[in-house]
């Protein structure tokens, strides 16, 4: 007889299903069965499933059905001894799966389970991740003094997955001859557990929790496009939750499993639902919702709860909102006090309570450019044709960490997070941005957002990228949430259009016009140059290299922080090349760490502080980039391009993807040593006429709607 059934209803997203595939194979199973219910699906997954060395049953529906149906249908072709549920979109840690495999061997329990937890993050980041939960207390169910029975309840109840899920099936192994008919309710679309496993209970003996053996219950990294069941119902969760409870406590017969369950809603109540009481007045939290809790907690009785929480408790069971909302008040203002102590939240809190509170000037317009590091970019040509046509007209701010840079009108500077920063913030009518505004600020009613965006993407943006490999594991809600705010968004050609659309799922104006920071490669002469060069110390007689990366998303060290490793070898370069030229190194403004250029710091010049890399490109004879949106901006001047693409199959495959085919679109070669650039720069003149013809319809798709007039239209559209 087969000894476990593994049943995985499947839907969508073949990303998910591979991590749920690979947990499965690195679980070392034997004498296993995986039935794999496609349910609706619509992707390709035959290559998939190719890979795997896994005795896999497929069963399809061309039309989708629910996940319960699917496991019904499962149930009914499931010849192991036990059963085992996961879901497509999770996966099983470090041999969790095998260790119940082993418990039940040992003592052939009916019922043998381990702990879930709710996750953001990819199997391959687990690791570092469960470090920082120990970290912080926040991990993991141990035994103490339970017996089996008492500590299996309580991974079942779940106490680290999310706060409305309890009586799970997922991550257990049961007994396929305790299950017989009982069939999961294929009338219900969410929490379709309950009814199943309060029947299951009635039928097992002996249960087994199991320390240390971990299920990650995902939440999906994009919330849009793949929200997960879980996510799909949050409007509604409280709901649907309470009329589960009420449901699953009437037919539980067991008195232990009751308190565990008990003791989490408790829970729920009093580290979630009352913040939502306390700060919705007048809405579902405060009527309907509240009606709901106190008839549920009316009869109820919670073991281990403090004189506080009792207090709390008693006004709920009389439902007395009043005498709650001053519980409440006392309880959560006493919290923000404790946390008051630190300058930074004294400042948001003036932010939110004051500034937010005065008049806006309809006037000013404030300007950040790559989170306060530059006076840069698109918001900086967009300021400079304001402020040469409309000086008279509008009151001018820009966010600069360094205050000492010089800017033209020499407008009010300020730091960002700084309490000037947030009073101008909260007064500014227009705010002109070039990358995501901090979540800490909110847009009042009659602001307007103006986001330039800081390139022509070529690597997967937002929600077109498949699994997050940043330390931000809320990275995709981010950009939805963001983008809810923009009332303009500017664009350079179609293709960006389109790709601003899908990756931040954007719904207001998209401004087809070009980018500001592009007008400077139509509109400049040999002076300028001539006083860029002066002011890098670069000689007269030197070409001029520009070696541009990009970040990988691997190799952060924390948000929005990343260790870049120079692979290009410079040392050979220098030999090679610094008769004729000299080389600028621009890193990405992510990048933390200071570039090591000794023994080549007369060859090689660290560039990646100079505010303006438009101003780069104008001395530039060629640049060298790998996966950095450049291309497409330096593709304006119509000068020579060379991608050095060391882990090209890595960064295409692995951490980001590209919209286009960067093996055919691309208008240069792809390069794989430093030797290959070198000899790719010394025949630089026939590389520039090989590629002559891919140049010109490169130059026609991104870079024919740039003239250097995109300020112009972009303030006749907003502005006039």
């Amino acid at each position: 007889m087969t000894f476990i059934t593994v049943i995985i209803p499947f839907n969508r997203s073949k990303r998910y299903l591979k991590d749920c595939l690979d947990s499965l194979s690195q679980q070392n199973l034997e004498d296993e069965e995986i039935i794999l219910i496609l349910n609706g699906v619509k992707e390709d997954i035959d290559d998939l499933l190719a890979f795997y060395d896994l005795n896999i049953t497929i069963k399809s529906f061309e039309n989708e059905i629910t996940v319960s149906k699917a496991r019904n249908e499962a149930l009914k072709i499931a010849n192991g001894k036990y059963v085992y549920f996961i879901d497509s979109d999770d996966y099983v840690y470090q041999d969790a799966l095998a260790k119940l495999i082993n418990v039940a061997k040992a003592t052939n329990a009916d019922f043998i389970n381990g702990e879930r937890i709710s996750t953001f993050f990819i199997r391959e980041r687990f690791d570092e991740e469960l470090e920082k939960l120990v970290e912080k207390g926040n991990y993991l169910l141990t035994k103490n003094n339970l017996s089996d029975e008492e500590f299996s309840y309580n991974l079942l109840v779940g106490d680290k997955t999310d706060s409305l899920e309890v009586l799970s099936v997922l991550h257990s192994l049961i007994k396929k001859e305790r299950i017989n008919n009982i069939l999961f309710d294929e009338s219900r679309r969410y929490l379709c557990d309950y009814d199943f496993m309060t029947d299951i209970l009635e039928n097992i003996d002996s249960f087994v929790g199991v320390e240390d053996a971990l299920y990650g219950k995902r939440k999906s990294d994009d919330s849009i496009n793949l929200a997960s069941l879980n996510q799909e119902m949050a409007n509604d969760s409280f709901v649907i939750y309470v009329q589960n409870y009420k449901k699953a406590i009437q037919n539980i017969k067991n008195d232990v499993l009751i308190d565990v369950m008990n003791s989490k809603l408790f829970k729920y109540y009093y580290e979630n639902f009352a913040f939502d009481f306390y700060s919705h007045p007048n809405n579902k939290w405060r009527n309907e919702y509240f009606d709901m809790l106190s008839d549920l907690f009316i009869n109820l009785n919670f073991k281990k709860i403090s004189w506080v929480q009792k207090r709390e408790l008693k006004a709920i069971k009389s439902h007395d909102k009043n005498k709650l909302r001053k519980i409440l008040k006392l309880r959560i203002n006493f919290v923000k006090l404790l946390e008051m102590n630190s300058i930074w939240r004294i400042k948001t809190a003036i932010y939110y309570k004051i500034f937010n509170k005065k008049e806006i000037n309809n006037n000013q317009i404030i300007f950040c450019s790559f989170i306060g590091n530059y006076y840069s970019d698109s918001p900086k040509y967009l300021y400079e044709y304001l402020y040469e046509n409309y000086n008279d007209k509008y009151d001018f701010v820009w966010v600069l960490n360094n205050k000492n840079v010089e800017i033209p009108g020499n407008p009010k500077k300020v730091k960002r997070f700084s309490l000037d920063y947030y009073r101008e913030v909260a007064r500014s009518k227009y705010w002109v941005i070039n990358g995501r505004q901090s979540d800490i600020l909110v847009k009042r009613d009659d602001q307007v957002i103006v986001s330039t965006w800081h390139g022509t993407p070529l690597k997967k943006l937002g929600l077109d990228i498949g699994n997050i490999h940043s330390r931000n594991p809320n990275l995709k809600q981010s950009y939805i949430d963001v983008s809810k705010e923009w009332d303009y968004l500017i664009s350079p050609n179609k293709y960006t259009t389109d790709i601003l659309k899908s990756s931040f799922g954007y719904q207001n104006d998209i401004l087809e016009t070009g980018y500001p920071r592009n007008d400077i490669l139509y509109k400049y002469n040999e002076d300028k140059v001539n006083q860029i060069k002066t002011s890098l110390n670069i000689p007269d007689d030197k070409k001029v290299i520009c070696y541009a990366p990009t970040w990988r998303d691997d190799e952060f060290v924390d948000a929005g922080q990343v260790k870049f490793k120079l692979k290009l070898e410079l040392n050979k370069l220098k030999e090679a090349l610094s008769d004729e030229y000299i080389i600028l190194i621009r890193t990405h403004y992510f990048i933390s760490n200071n570039l090591d250029l000794e023994g080549v710091g007369d060859f090689a010049i660290d560039v990646s502080k100079y505010d303006d890399i438009g101003e780069l490109y104008l001395i530039s004879d060629i640049l060298i980039t790998d996966y950095s949106s450049v291309f497409f901006d330096f593709a304006n001047l119509k000068r020579p391009i060379l991608y050095y693409t060391y882990d090209l199959e890595k960064y295409e495959n692995v951490l980001r993807g590209f919209y286009i085919d960067i093996h055919e679109e691309v208008p240069g070669p792809l390069l794989r040593t430093t030797e290959e650039v070198i000899d790719a720069i010394k025949n630089i003149e026939s590389l520039k006429e090989e590629y002559g013809d891919k140049y010109d319809i490169f130059y026609e798709r991104f870079c024919s709607i740039d003239d250097g007039n995109a300020s112009r239209r972009i303030v006749e559209k907003i502005w006039e």
